[in-house]
This record gives C-alpha cells, structure tokens and sequence, in this order.
C-alpha cells in the first residue's frame, strides 16, 4: 500500500477521535437534553467543552514536551522513566479536561500534536510502550465488542439495519472522501483506496458505548445494533478486500507523492 495512502488514514483516524467527538457528543446531548435546556445552551456547552480541552491539551502537552527534554538533557530521566511518561500523558490530559468540564477525547487529542515532535525526537524507542499498550487496550476493546455481538445480533438482525450499515461502508463516506480529496495531488486509485479503507473500528465502539450510556430503550438499542453491523461488515469486507487492493497498488506504482505528505515528519 503507497505510504501516502496508510498515513492519509491514520491521519484521518486521529483526527477522527480529536475532531468528530466534540460533534458527536453534542449530537447525543441534543437529542437526550434535560427540561430547560435550548438548542443555543448545548452549542455554547459544546464549544465550551471542547474550549477548554484544547486550552488544557496545549498546556499539557507543551509542558511535557519541555520537561521530557529538559529532564533527559540534565541526566535525570532514562528511555524508560520517558516511555512510562509518554504512556500516563494521554490518561493525565482526559482526566485534566473531564474535570473542568473539557472533552477528554479532545484534550488527548491535542496534547499528543504538542508532544509527538518531541517524543521523535527523544527517540530510543521512545513511543513502543504507548503502542504496545494500545494494542493491548484495542483487543480487549475488540473482545468485548465480540461479546456484544454475540448477544445483539443472537435472535437475528433487522434488514434496515444491515441496510443502514452498507450505505455507511459505501455511498455515505466514499463518494465524500473522494470529493474532498480533489486537488490534493491523490491519484484516482488512491482516493478510492482511502475511500474504500476508511478507519472504523475501536473509535465507532467507544462512540456508541458513550451513546448508549446516554440514550433510553430503543434508541440506544439502535444505535448499538447499527454500531454493531457497520463495525461487524468493515471487519469483513475490507478483510477481504484489503490484500487486493494492496497487491493492485504493487502492480501499479503510483506518481511522487505530494510534498505535504512526502515525509513521515507531516
């Protein structure tokens, strides 16, 4: 796969839990609104909250960022002490926003744009852990999901539901993933590859778990039961259908790469 292709969807799964969640959760909050709040109160309690995840994340993170620096320059830190740091910062920076009332996805997420320069930099391996333990959170996230499966879908599942799943892998995020992607320099093939190869997955199931923590009877039902579905054919198809495409883009190498994405560093 064209490294331009891979860092174009892990870059838009960061942004997606960094972005799309301060959307999300006013979504949920509009929907689930207490007596007495207006459509104008969630706007400004969406803003706010996702105002106050970025103040605490830059605070965060340009704080870390210094520290790990100055505390490896004076001979006080090892690799080891920085990679249990680099490990608690995410938890720390969530927990922070949380408790002022800030998105904790948000926070998280911009705490790790001013640490990520510094944490390559640093090196010695510097973010294996963060990894290691990522991929050990996402399985047991998957385990669960796995489970959920088994008991939602254990009497059958509705055809509006497998159809509301097909248009969500298709038509709803294809045909707009290749319209914004006119003019940044992506060939053809790799818009549709990056169309096609859409990140869903661990992200989908936190939002529907945040969502059925906050929706009544049926609705929450839905949700999770779409959430399910979608997540459930993502799995497979794009299984399936990922090998192909990888060996299509072996046999067919792509132009250069544009400049903004030349470089591991962007």
């Amino acid at each position: 796969m064209p490294f331009r292709v891979r860092a174009a969807l892990n870059i838009e799964g960061g942004f997606n839990d960094g972005m799309i969640s301060p959307l999300f959760v006013f979504c949920v909050a509009n929907l689930v609104k207490a007596e007495g709040d207006t459509f104008g109160d969630l706007v400004l309690s969406a803003f706010k909250g996702a105002g106050y995840a970025v103040v605490v994340g830059g605070v965060l993170g340009f704080l870390a960022a210094r520290l790990a620096r100055w505390t490896l320059d004076a001979g006080w830190a090892k690799p080891g002490g920085l990679r249990m740091a680099s490990l608690a910062l995410p938890f720390l920076a969530y927990a922070a926003s949380v408790l002022i009332g800030g998105n904790g996805f948000v926070a998280a997420f911009v705490t790790g744009l001013f640490y990520a320069r510094t944490a390559h930099a640093i090196g010695n391996d510097n973010l294996d852990l963060v990894y290691d333990v990522s991929h050990l959170m996402a399985l047991a996230v998957w385990f669960t999901f796995g489970k959920l499966i088994a008991d939602e879908f254990a009497h059958g599942i509705d055809f509006p539901v497998v159809a509301y799943a097909l248009l969500a892998l298709t038509v709803a995020r294809f045909v707009p993933v290749v319209a914004a992607l006119d003019g940044t320099g992506f060939s053809w093939p790799e818009r549709g590859a990056i169309g096609w190869l859409g990140s869903r997955g661990v992200t989908s199931i936190v939002f529907a778990v945040l969502a059925y923590n906050q929706l009544a009877g049926d609705d929450a039902a839905f949700v999770v039961n779409v959430t399910c579905a979608t997540v459930l054919l993502s799995v497979l198809l794009h299984g399936i259908t990922m090998e192909p495409v990888a060996r299509w883009f072996a046999r067919h190498p792509q132009s250069e790469a544009p400049s903004t994405m030349a470089s591991p560093d962007h």
